[in-house]
């Protein structure tokens, strides 16, 4: 049985900041990054970041 976990990584320009994009969607996705020390989660539009690449870990479960 196999299984992914993709992590999407963005680059936000208003922030000068690279996060993660937890949900992406058709006009806004929620992003999480870090700012001034605290990790905020907040719904960003699409247009105000760019998908800067994606990690895609695959778990494989081995039945004995």
């Amino acid at each position: 049985m196999q299984e992914y976990d993709r992590v999407i990584i963005v680059y936000i320009h208003e922030e000068n900041a690279f996060g993660t994009a937890e949900h992406l969607g058709a006009f806004a996705s929620l992003v999480k990054y870090k700012k001034n020390g605290f990790e905020v989660e907040e719904l960003i539009e699409n247009d105000e970041f760019a998908i800067m690449d994606e990690i895609v870990f695959e778990h494989i479960t081995e039945e004995i």
